[in-house]
């Protein structure tokens, strides 16, 4: 557990410093021989296969299906929210996602970065949903996601760590 956090923070810090290049970019800068454009090919697809969990978690959302959004997720992930404390493993954050998407409605998930780096990757982007006030009256909101993830023995990938956060509402 303790060696993930470690490459959760690794990946922000290697996000910091790669921005503006891709996989490809990289390999050609680097005169790229044949298992650089391999590998390139395998981060490509890696993306591929990150932006279909994001899609079908949305998607999930939609349906209040929070099943369906814990099976992207390993069985000890991690996940932090603005609005509720840590919740830890698959099955407590189906709990906690069932409570959620039953009272919000996930407008747009944009992922802004995506990396891949081997058998990890992090994913980061802005959110918009509509959640109810203090009062109930639904407002949207606009947020902050990262996600990492770790691919698995069988070549999928799943959800290790999830932080969401929406800003303050405006006084």
């Amino acid at each position: 557990m303790r060696s993930r956090i470690f490459l959760a923070l690794v990946f922000v810090a290697a996000a910091c410093s790669t921005k503006g290049s891709s996989s490809a970019d990289s390999a050609k800068a680097m005169g790229a021989d044949s298992s650089s454009a391999a590998m390139a090919a395998s981060d490509d697809a890696a993306k591929d296969a990150i932006g279909a969990i994001r899609s079908g978690w949305k998607a999930a959302a939609d349906k209040k299906d929070s099943a369906a959004i814990a099976a992207y997720y390993e069985d000890d992930a991690v996940m932090a929210t603005s609005d509720g404390p840590v919740v830890t493993g698959k099955a407590d954050i189906e709990k906690s996602l069932g409570r959620a998407v039953n009272l919000t409605k996930v407008n747009s998930i944009d992922s802004k970065q995506l990396v891949v780096m081997g058998d990890n990757a992090y994913d980061y982007g802005t959110f918009e949903q509509e959640a109810p006030d203090a009062k109930g009256k639904m407002t949207k909101q606009t947020g902050y996601y990262i996600v990492t993830l770790h691919k698995q023995a069988d070549g999928s990938w799943k959800i290790n760590h999830h932080v969401a956060t929406t800003p303050p509402a405006k006084m």
